[in-house]
């Protein structure tokens, strides 16, 4: 059996974390990961997550963790 893999692209506002800590959670979960601050502001509360995974409900069920979750695409990767 072949597992799919899907490309996650959502915004993690996550107030008492940081981009470190994000992507540290996530590496085993996935590849081509990459956590970045949307804000423009010194503090950031705001995180574009892209990667792809095997499992996108346990990418989001562990990010849910963090904060809330909002502007998610989800796609089958080739």
């Amino acid at each position: 059996m072949v597992s799919s893999k899907y490309e996650l692209e959502f915004i993690l506002h996550a107030k008492d974390s940081s981009a470190k800590i994000i992507k540290s959670s996530l590496a085993e979960f996935g590849d081509n990961l990459a956590v970045d601050c949307v804000d423009d502001v010194k503090e950031c509360h705001n995180y574009k997550v892209n990667m792809v995974t095997e499992d996108p409900t346990l990418v989001f069920d562990l990010c849910s963790q963090f904060g809330r979750i909002r502007s998610v695409k989800v796609q089958q990767s080739p």
